[in-house]
């Protein structure tokens, strides 16, 4: 299941997706989406495609009742499962991701009005977000047209207004230290053998994690995490193309804590901070 206060498994599972670089954009944008921008995703929901978008989302529905989750994989996959097939696992469902987006990617404006499968009626804005997002996270399973239709509200209302909040402060009051991480990335400063090189003593890793996901909670910093941890794996993945699924699972777990240390140095423990900047160290 995903999480508004554990972005590094949302974006991890995205990074080791077969169409990992359109989803990553996709999920980032869900999560800065305007006021604006929200009501032109309400409108762009009235001009749907009904019976289209009902379809899709019954297919997306069928999938996900098919697909294996991480946990599953794991269980039943023994000693015959190589780390390749193993690394494109996923924890959660396009419909959790779905849910995700409809319920926590923006404060939607709009009237709960539209059913989202799975989560209930949601604004409609909220609806074509999480339409669009499951749309990219089916695929390829889903097929072409399915996921154009998903797609279509989302599409059209970017064609007509922007959609996305811009600014200096997208990753919080740290977002110059988030900047300058993403530029580092961008420029090959940080590289998979260094981040695949770096480990934890057992649980120190999550619990360091786990503390500033609260320090995020209580400033309020929670989307400003998502969006820093999303935008960092996406620098990361468009810089190596050529990096699998598994090589990309050892490099996150340093790379999100790097983040999210920039992020959280001013508010979260001492401790948990100090945990998570062991990561520069192999850099």
């Amino acid at each position: 299941m995903y999480t508004l206060s554990s972005p590094t498994v949302l974006a991890t599972d995205a990074a080791a997706h077969p169409h990992a670089l359109p989803l990553l954009r996709g999920l980032s944008g869900a999560f800065r989406i305007s006021e604006d921008g929200a009501y032109a995703l309400a409108q762009a929901w009235h001009d749907r495609d009904e019976s289209a978008h009902g379809v899709a989302w019954v297919l997306v529905a069928l999938l996900d009742m098919n697909v294996p989750t991480m946990a599953e994989t794991l269980k039943s996959a023994g000693a015959t499962m190589s780390a390749e097939s193993l690394a494109t696992g996923r924890f959660g469902t396009s419909s959790q991701v779905a849910a995700l987006v409809a319920t926590a990617a923006a404060d939607w404006p709009d009237a709960a009005i539209a059913p989202v499968p799975g989560t209930g009626f949601v604004p409609a804005s909220a609806a074509v977000a999480a339409a669009a997002a499951a749309g990219l996270w089916a695929r390829p399973q889903l097929e072409a047209e399915q996921v154009a239709a998903l797609r279509a509200p989302f599409e059209q209302a970017a064609s007509r207004a922007p959609l996305y909040e811009s600014g200096d402060s997208l990753y919080g009051p740290r977002s110059t230290a988030v900047l300058e991480l993403i530029d580092r990335v961008r420029t090959g400063q940080v590289t998979p053998a260094q981040l695949a090189g770096i480990t934890w003593p057992a649980g120190v890793w999550a619990q360091a994690m786990h503390e500033a996901a609260w320090a995020c909670h209580r400033e309020n910093r929670l989307r400003e995490q998502m969006r820093a941890v999303l935008d960092v794996t996406l620098e990361f993945v468009q810089a190596h193309p050529d990096l699998s699924p598994a090589g990309i699972r050892e490099c996150t777990a340093a790379l999100h804590a790097m983040t999210v240390s920039r992020l959280v140095a001013d508010v979260a423990d001492e401790k948990a901070v100090g945990d998570l900047t062991l990561a520069e160290f192999g850099i």
